[in-house]
């Protein structure tokens, strides 16, 4: 698991940590994300003085719906990671700071949480099929991209005729 033995990180100074966390896994409970594979967790953890240093990348693959056409769409996610671990900081002070507060007397660090916090931030807010997706007709919903529909154009709102009017003045 992400979890980083903080005895044995004080006697080698530095440790490497390679893992994969399952879709399924809880760290994803409440996230409201889909991942179409296991998330791939190469990380570099670094004593350094009091403070922790971790470095390294995550990478792997969001299930979502194409923004335009609803069609399901695999988005690849990958992320770059630099973050710092401070002892004696209060959550508040750490999110003000940009750091993550280091346990008190904790024996282990658990990394869970700011792996699932860096991974939200990569996935993008929506996710397109393709570049010229041309999405759902707003009238039958069919997929545009499969054929034209039969609906008929759609007539101008009339309540923008007067503005229409000045604008041709």
């Amino acid at each position: 698991m992400l979890k980083v033995d903080l005895g044995r990180l004080d006697r080698l100074r530095r440790l490497r940590l390679d893992d994969e966390v399952a879709p399924d896994d809880p760290i994803w409970a409440g996230s409201g994300l889909n991942l179409a594979r296991p998330l791939d967790v190469r990380l570099e953890v670094q004593q350094v003085g009091h403070d922790v240093v971790v470095r390294g990348s995550v990478a792997g693959e969001v299930a979502m719906d194409c923004r335009r056409c609803l069609s399901p769409v695999r988005v690849p996610v990958g992320e770059e990671i630099a973050v710092l671990y401070q002892p004696g900081v209060t959550r508040t002070e750490a999110e003000e700071s940009e750091v993550y507060p280091l346990p008190e007397r904790g024996r282990e660090l658990d990394l869970s949480e700011m792996v699932r916090e860096q991974v939200m931030l990569a996935v993008p807010a929506y996710a397109s099929c393709t570049e010229t997706c041309r999405g759902l007709c707003p009238t039958c919903g069919k997929n545009l991209n499969e054929g034209a529909c039969a609906c008929e154009p759609a007539v101008g709102d009339d309540r923008w005729g007067a503005l229409r009017k000045l604008k041709s003045e």
